[in-house]
């Protein structure tokens, strides 16, 4: 069985983090953080508002209104990829050193926090200290900090051994969420504290009662357990609770989270716009929560993730601008708006919530004992949406910056346990590429042959430095690595986790190609490069930040536009907006087409979008860049 796949390849760090040894890294100052021109981006690019019946341009035959052409580019078979589909069928394997699943002995309670919202899921208790430790566990829970959640849930039972729900609660946390699988080593505790809660339970109200039984089936000491089966037992008997607890909004959440569990990352069929397995469902249960409490934490996180690679992400985008608040002192919940803010184009929202969620890590790390899971899935997969958030919004400082302070956080220690993390790793390679100049991409270190992605990513940075240098033998030379690397690399390390490695290798490859063929002034060759990079990059699943950092029709467009075909270049410039709203690089090649068609009219509506959305210079990057 494989591990079950997740997005960014950050999060399946779990699997192995636990036992990894992550120092802290200090905050780098970037000051080029808030230093974006332009009016901060509250919605959607007005190019495809329909209200006005507004296009880039006065209609013309066999030009399709924005809006229209937004849903074909989401509905078509090239669409964005459906994300693989992972089968829970067992539980994860032990991992090296992990000791026997013994329930920890007394430890030093962890704080009450002040800055974790106000949450409240009144309990069974006496104790006012349980219910608060309580309350912070089921908050951390929604935050999907675990590990610190299980702290507080026993800090809650030694508050008051006599309640239930403090142990049904520590059951829920050790068991398996949409970003990690069971492992052995908490089985039995888990049905230790499940078997606890299970014994208070007849003294409890009937909707703690519900739960209670639900996570009672949610495990077993059987070592040959089918985990596929526990985790549709559980969603059963939550089904049950969320029908007999309809005004419940904490049961109706965990019902939808159960439902998610079931197929994690796996919601939507390619192009987002049909609902895969118990989708609609789960969608309709934390729509019905946020009806009515918009404001609750777990439903707005969820509905989020269950959104975002649907062909409607701005459906989440209420719950997008509320979140942060609710939770303010968990960094993943700071972060998790900008999942929606980057699919809509908002890249200046993007870039605000994770730079925030980075800081509010790192006051955390200052203050607590974190676990290796979170300091070393969830932090750096923070500052990677720096990167990529100031990549689009083309702040090249920031972004060149937070490439840094990546590189450092993902060791070569974690790159060999889990080879998730390559991409991730690569990442900081794309940021010197859109940025960096010839020489400082020439400059960089050889990462050595190790980590196959990393090492296909620096050939790839090279590959480019040389075409801008003209020295095409040299390019040549990177672009047989790549191809060496993309027919005999050992792709296993990342295949083992459902990443399309040979694919993102194959992306690299077609646009090194197209840069130096474009270099070189041979422009029928770029374009015919670029479009075979498109057609692998439009077969690359879902992924947040996506696989490959950049729309490449963004730079057929400029082949096109230089090679006389500005028709040509609109389109897939729209194309390329269909796919990223409001992307200030495609909107420059857009302004370009308009300028030298002499139509101020459209040339004036895309400037005012570019302004409200570009973070670097104010005229914009050079053709070149795109």
């Amino acid at each position: 069985m494989k591990p079950r796949l997740v997005p960014r390849g950050i999060a399946v760090a779990i699997v192995i983090l636990a036992i990894a040894v992550i120092g802290a890294v200090a905050l780098a100052a970037m000051p080029s953080l808030w230093s974006g021109r332009g009016t901060a981006n509250t919605g959607f690019d007005p190019l495809f508002a329909g209200a006005a019946g507004a296009t880039c341009a006065p209609a013309r035959a066999g030009a399709p209104p924005l809006l229209a052409h937004l849903v074909q580019a989401q509905t078509q078979a090239q669409a964005q990829a459906e994300t693989r589909p992972f089968a829970p069928g067992q539980q994860a394997p032990a991992r090296p050193g992990a000791k026997p699943a013994d329930k920890p002995g007394k430890a030093a309670p962890p704080p009450l926090y002040d800055n974790l919202g106000k949450l409240h899921v009144p309990i069974t208790t006496a104790s006012k200290r349980a219910q608060a430790y309580f309350d912070q566990g089921i908050r951390l829970t929604f935050a999907f900090n675990h590990a610190e959640a299980a702290r507080a849930f026993r800090a809650a039972q030694d508050a008051d051994p006599d309640c239930a729900m403090c142990y049904w609660s520590e059951a829920l946390v050790l068991g398996p969420n949409i970003n990690a699988p069971m492992f052995p080593e908490a089985v039995a505790p888990a049905v230790a504290a499940a078997a606890e809660a299970s014994r208070l339970a007849p003294r409890t109200r009937p909707e703690e009662q519900a739960v209670i039984r639900a996570v009672a089936r949610r495990y077993s000491l059987d070592a040959g357990a089918d985990r596929a089966a526990l985790d549709k037992a559980y969603a059963d008997a939550m089904a049950e609770a969320a029908r007999d607890f309809p005004t419940h909004d904490t049961i109706q959440v965990l019902f939808a989270e159960s439902l998610m569990d079931l197929s994690p990352w796996d919601y939507w069929a390619a192009g987002g716009a049909r609902p895969k397995n118990r989708t609609a469902e789960l969608v309709a249960a934390l729509e019905k929560v946020l009806a009515r409490n918009p404001t609750h934490a777990g439903a707005a996180h969820y509905y989020i993730h269950a959104m975002e690679a649907s062909a409607r992400p701005e459906k989440a985008l209420p719950a997008a601008r509320v979140l942060a608040s609710q939770i303010p002192g968990a960094g993943h919940i700071v972060h998790m708006p900008s999942h929606i803010y980057y699919r809509l184009g908002m890249y200046r929202d993007a870039l605000r919530a994770n730079v925030l969620a980075v800081a509010t890590d790192e006051r955390y790390f200052a203050d607590a004992a974190s676990d290796p899971v979170y300091r070393g899935a969830y932090y750096p997969h923070n500052i990677h949406f720096v990167m990529v958030s100031a990549l689009m919004g083309g702040d090249g400082r920031t972004a060149l910056e937070a490439a840094g302070k990546l590189d450092k956080v993902i060791t070569p220690e974690l790159l060999t346990a889990i080879g998730a993390l390559q991409p991730v790793k690569s990442a900081p390679y794309f940021a010197h590429v859109q940025f960096s100049d010839a020489d400082t991409l020439l400059a960089l270190p050889d990462p050595g042959p190790q980590f196959v992605l990393v090492q296909a990513m620096w050939h790839y940075a090279r590959a480019v430095g040389h075409a801008r240098k003209g020295d095409f033998e040299a390019a040549a030379r990177e672009v047989a690595a790549l191809d060496k690397i993309e027919k005999n690399g050992d792709f296993k390390a990342v295949n083992d986790w459902n990443i399309p490695g040979r694919e993102i290798v194959q992306t690299a490859r077609s646009v090194a190609q197209a840069r130096i063929a474009d270099a070189r002034g041979d422009l029928p060759r770029a374009v015919n490069a670029y479009r075979s990079a498109i057609a692998v990059q439009d077969s690359l699943p879902y992924m947040e930040p996506p696989y490959w950092y950049y729309p490449v029709r963004q730079s057929l467009g400029v082949a096109l536009l230089r090679s006389g075909q500005p028709d040509a270049a609109e389109k897939v410039f729209r194309d390329s907006l269909a796919r990223t709203p409001s992307n200030g690089w495609a909107l420059r090649g857009l302004m370009e087409v308009y300028r030298k068609r002499g139509d101020e009219t459209a040339l004036a509506a895309v400037q005012k979008q570019f302004a409200t959305t570009w973070l670097g210079k104010p005229d914009g990057p050079a053709l070149s860049a795109l």
